[in-house]
């Protein structure tokens, strides 16, 4: 990409009898530039910037020849901060050239346009800083490490207010330069390998004529040396610029030629674009095309004519491609691990079929995007490949109609390819979020809300049993007595990117960053938020009022089952907290709670096994009653209120439990909110995000704990 240069022009007046004027061009200062073509601002290393010995100097840009040539440079200054550039002026005797050293000779200002060829960049991000030309400069910005100085045109208009700009005088202590026949050749903007043994007599002669050498022998009485010149080296650019003409012609003919061939094989694999893909990476013939559609048609049981099966409809495209990398990432959808939907549940058998033709189940990053980018109107263009900052833009622009700069062509689908990133994410995200530790489910109640409000909910605490009616008496109200808890909740969320890099090495691998971060990290969170608040609140929820908590040297699970006698027991002594604290509470006791350091005691009273004096031919009567539910959680010293010897009877979670689990409108799972091209970062952005809330409940009524030491 080419950046111009607005620089400030000094113009000297003549040094001395027989010296030509100079001017002298500020050309750059080090800074920040805003090019047009970048979308961030563009510092130029001077210490990567090279340039030709001697660069000609025209007038407007204007392609070089006697009339529009100015001069060109014989001293180049770059010092690795700044830039300039300077000459003498050989065309000051040519009318147009003459009339604008008399403008600045007047006051008028100039400006000089000059042009650079970046060969290298580097990004800066946001946050980072960097060092270049002595200055430092923070992010976003791109460094042009390496450009090559063109061409320089000299305008005469007003200067930029930012820079000073001024016509100088020739440095009297300049030595005069007679310039060789090259740079003769390269002020007039010719290169010297272009001429031939027609047109290099020409220039020779113009040269010689110019620096006042012997002209060939004429017929003229009264020669003008300097007129034959111009006259000479206006033949030779005719004729060169007659040469060069024709090679473009030639070019733009075999380039036309090459997007018909293409737009026709575009059109006859209309719907196999994998085949058009590889026909124009390859420069395939027409035939050779219609033959690989021919024979995928007949592969797949339909005919070329008809494009029906869900291979060749590109309306379907887009779950063909969803199927290929739901294949490629073995990914189910919905559902715990036992219930899980498998992919033949998902997609019909035409579309895994012809996600599995396409790509024989492993499809690249790449050929996805530049699928869903040319669904939508994009021109292949051969050997493409996505290993630039340029071809992953042009690629994301049509790929994602909704967010890129590219308007797309008449005609096409609107395919997305951050629907289909953002379907496929959320399959991810699901199985990361099923893969991680969810045992609070076991124990907890689970209810929905439908905003981010607080919601009260009460409990009747009286006993609501039926009272006998007498004869021609009326129903009696029951009395009860209120509790109340609060539920709510807040979002949680994560940011994901499929960087450029994992763009550019085309790994689908990049996608388990997605599972992890954003769908493990839900339940992750979920999971520390729920024992966070059980642990932290049990002498809250548990205590010797509420009938509901035990301590003692005995009531640990032990070798002999002790403990865990007086567990049940005191289940079932339980009392509500009415009036009078004389009704016992009923329910039944299902699962014992315990860190890891009590269960394998635990799963042992289960089975039913051995038991110090509690022997299998004794009867263990606690074989198969207290399902052991294991939390490491309960014995780890990161959360407040653990203990390695607590341990807790619970009841069926239908009648209550200790914390609540609440979800936005019911959904209990993450989701991928979008994803989005990111145009700065050449990515393509995930947002993750999960509404829950753990509060206290009612559940202390259908819970025991036992301290399980005195």
């Amino acid at each position: 990409m080419e950046i111009n240069l607005t620089a400030s022009v000094l113009v000297a007046a003549s040094a001395g009898a027989g010296k030509p004027r100079r001017f002298k061009i500020e050309a750059y200062n080090g800074g920040k530039l805003h090019v047009d073509g970048f979308d961030l601002p563009v510092v130029v290393d001077l210490q990567g910037l090279t340039a030709a010995e001697s660069i000609a100097i025209v007038l407007n840009h204007e392609p070089p020849n006697t009339e529009t040539t100015v001069g060109s440079t014989d001293i180049i200054a770059n010092d690795g901060k700044s830039l300039s550039l300077s000459g003498p002026i050989t065309g000051d005797h040519r009318p147009r050239i003459k009339a604008v050293i008399d403008q600045f000779d007047k006051g008028q200002k100039w400006q000089a346009s000059i042009g650079a060829l970046v060969t290298h960049q580097q990004e800066i991000a946001a946050g980072q800083r960097v060092t270049v030309n002595g200055q430092t400069f923070d992010g976003p910005i791109i460094v042009a490490r390496r450009a090559e100085l063109k061409h320089t045109g000299i305008l005469p208009s007003g200067a930029d207010p930012s820079t000073s700009v001024n016509l100088a005088a020739a440095a009297a202590t300049t030595k005069e330069k007679i310039m060789t026949f090259e740079e003769f050749l390269t002020s007039l903007g010719v290169d010297q390998s272009k001429l031939d043994d027609t047109t290099r007599p020409a220039f020779q002669m113009a040269f010689d004529a110019m620096n006042g050498a012997p002209a060939a022998a004429s017929a003229k009485t009264d020669p003008d040396p300097e007129k034959d010149a111009s006259m000479a080296a206006a033949a030779a650019i005719t004729n060169l610029n007659a040469s060069i003409t024709t090679q473009i012609n030639a070019a733009q003919k075999q380039l036309a030629t090459r997007l018909r061939q293409n737009a026709e094989i575009q059109a006859k694999a209309a719907s196999h674009p994998m085949i058009a893909a590889k026909a124009i990476e390859e420069g395939w013939s027409i035939e050779k095309t219609e033959l690989e559609v021919l024979k995928a048609s007949s592969a797949s049981g339909t005919r070329p004519t008809s494009f029906h099966a869900a291979q060749d409809d590109p309306a379907n495209l887009g779950n063909v491609l969803e199927a290929a990398l739901c294949t490629a990432r073995n990914l189910t959808n919905n559902g715990r691990r036992a219930d899980a939907i498998p992919l033949d549940k998902q997609f019909d058998d035409k579309t895994l079929q012809a996600a599995h033709t396409k790509f024989r189940g492993a499809p690249g990053l790449q050929q996805i995007m530049i699928q869903c980018a040319a669904a939508n109107g994009m021109p292949l263009q051969a050997g493409m490949k996505l290993n630039s900052a340029g071809a992953i833009r042009e690629v994301l622009s049509y790929a994602c109609p909704q967010h890129g700069p590219q308007s797309l062509q008449a005609g096409f689908s609107t395919l997305s390819l951050p629907g289909i990133l953002s379907n496929v994410a959320n399959k991810e995200i699901l199985q990361g979020y099923m893969e991680e530790d969810a045992t609070w489910r076991d124990i907890a109640q689970i209810k929905p809300v439908s905003d981010f409000k607080t919601v009260t909910s009460y409990r009747m605490l009286d006993d609501m049993a039926y009272e006998k009616l007498p004869p021609g008496d009326s129903i009696k109200h029951g009395k009860t007595g209120e509790e109340s808890f609060t539920r709510a909740v807040d979002t949680y969320a994560k940011m994901y990117v499929l960087t450029r890099t994992d763009i550019i090495n085309d790994d689908l691998g990049a996608f388990d960053d997605l599972r992890f971060r954003i769908g493990a990290g839900s339940a992750i969170k979920l999971n520390d938020l729920f024992w966070t608040t059980f642990l932290a609140n049990l002498a809250t929820i548990f205590t010797s009022t509420r009938t509901n908590y035990i301590s003692g040297s005995t009531t640990n699970l032990g070798a002999d089952g002790v403990g865990l006698g007086l567990g049940q027991k005191a289940w079932r002594t339980r009392r509500s907290s009415t009036t009078d604290g004389s009704k016992r509470l009923g329910g039944i006791a299902k699962f014992v709670l315990v860190p890891p350091e009590l269960e394998t005691i635990a799963d042992a009273l289960y089975q039913g096994r051995n038991l110090g004096a509690v022997k299998v031919s004794d009867g263990n009567t606690f074989a198969n009653k207290y399902q052991p539910i294991v939390a490491e959680q309960l014995s780890d010293s990161a959360y407040t209120g653990y203990s390695t010897t607590a341990w807790y009877m619970i009841g069926d979670k239908s009648k209550g439990s200790p914390v609540v689990v609440s979800f936005l409108n019911g959904q209990e799972t993450p989701t991928v909110d979008s994803a989005d091209a990111d145009f700065h970062t050449l990515g393509i952005q995930f947002r993750g995000y999960h509404d829950f809330g753990c509060d206290l409940g009612d559940g202390y009524l259908n819970a025991l704990m036992s301290k399980g030491a005195a």
